[in-house]
């Protein structure tokens, strides 16, 4: 199971670093337009949404890591402070999103839809990290 929320968080992590960069790449003008007049320029806004890529590349390429290591104590462990760091996280960004979702009326349901997606994160990545610390202390794999 572990493995599995593993697996599942670095194919998702990747694809939206990939689809960052997309963005970055060739969509900019599109976001601009659709965003309220801002005080940055498109480079600069363009460079921003690169370093949040190169963030959520970072993150995939840890789970990666993790199930490339196997059985290994040191993956188990550093899959479960994974696990456990992002599930605290993504508590947190559950807990903006319903209440960004109570402040904002008219983005209620897209904050709404974040939220539950973070809420549901919490507890895949809070069950692997529990799973993980198990087996560290039994001595046992994934």
């Amino acid at each position: 199971m572990a493995r599995t929320v593993l697996l599942v968080g670095a194919v998702g992590w990747l694809l939206t670093a990939l689809a960052g960069i997309g963005v970055a790449a060739i969509g900019i003008d599109d976001l601009r337009a659709a965003l309220p007049p801002l005080a940055i320029d498109a480079d600069a806004l363009g460079g921003a949404i690169i370093a949040v890529a190169i963030a959520l590349l970072a993150i995939g390429g840890a789970h990666v890591a993790v199930l490339l290591g196997g059985r290994r104590r040191w993956a188990i462990s550093a899959g479960a402070l994974l696990a456990s760091v992002l599930s605290i996280l993504s508590l947190a960004l559950a807990a903006a999103g319903f209440a960004s979702a109570a402040r904002e009326p008219a983005l209620a349901w897209p904050l709404l839809g974040a939220a539950v997606l973070a809420s549901l994160m919490a507890a895949g990545y809070g069950m692997a990290a529990v799973r993980l610390a198990r087996q560290l202390g039994s001595g046992s794999a994934f």
